[in-house]
């Protein structure tokens, strides 16, 4: 005859296995799902950067389809999707210290602060 508790014990595993089992794929789930929301953040990230050091050295250059072609990019970047909150104030920030002098204020319509006057020139001026 085989002791009760050993009987307990196996009723309990038999019930506790596939809840356990399910727990670990429902945690494994979990956890992919966070990684992969990561890696896009990260990939959204890394393309705008680049989309962003494009337009910069587009401008810079002095073509004057080139500036046009780097301004377009950062004001359609500051538009998309593709730009992450975290990173507005910084591209703003870009746009305004690399545009500002080489196609005026004209290029900061539709920017989210309307309101905000563009101002010309260094601290020395």
């Amino acid at each position: 005859m085989i002791p009760t508790w050993i009987s307990v014990v196996g009723v309990v595993m038999t019930v506790l296995s596939p809840v356990l089992a399910l727990g670990g794929v429902a945690l494994g789930g979990y956890l992919s799902r966070k990684a992969d929301r990561e890696l896009d953040t990260w990939r959204h990230r890394e393309e705008t950067m680049r989309m962003v050091r494009w337009a910069v050295e587009q401008i810079l250059e002095g073509d004057e389809a080139g500036t046009d072609a780097g301004v377009v990019t950062l004001r359609s970047l500051m538009r998309s999707e593709l730009l992450q909150p975290e990173d507005y104030d910084l591209v703003a920030a870009l746009t305004a210290a690399v545009a500002i002098d080489r196609v005026g204020p004209a290029a900061y319509a539709e920017l989210e602060n309307a309101d905000t006057e563009v101002v010309e020139g260094g601290a020395g001026e």
